[in-house]
């Protein structure tokens, strides 16, 4: 069942029973947060994303348990250099309807998604160069 809020133009989404759901419905407005959200880093994730597909296309597999631990950590890295001294952005992020947990579990999802594609190319061509 959805109410229209009286004081803001956003819909809330509620159960059977009245309460507040806790799904947050992806919409075009959400994922544009998302994105946002992500490019506050995405140039640092994606650069050590890239430097572990030249390193696993110089090496090959055999590196790369070290390669995605080290992504593991940088990832950690990130996540507490935003927690601390971007904290205050998560409040424009709330009060547009968007909590923490969905932004790190959208973000982080999508950069590792990045990362797998970026080592399977570079499996493809550590084949070619080999």
């Amino acid at each position: 069942m959805v109410k229209k809020c009286r004081l803001c133009r956003f819909k809330r989404y509620t159960n059977m029973a009245g309460k507040k759901s806790n799904l947050t419905m992806i919409t075009k407005k959400n994922i544009k947060l998302y994105l946002e959200f992500y490019k506050s880093f995405c140039f640092a994730s994606i650069l050590i994303s890239f430097v572990c597909a030249y390193f696993f296309i110089k090496y090959g597999v055999s590196v790369y348990a070290p390669l995605f631990w080290f992504k593991i950590i940088t990832l950690a890295l990130i996540f507490y250099y935003i927690k601390e001294y971007k904290s205050k952005e998560f409040y424009f992020y709330k009060n547009l309807g968007v909590g923490k947990k969905v932004l790190w579990i959208f973000s982080i999802s999508f950069d590792l998604i990045i990362y797998f594609v970026v080592i399977i190319i570079g499996l493809n061509l550590h084949g070619k160069f080999t």
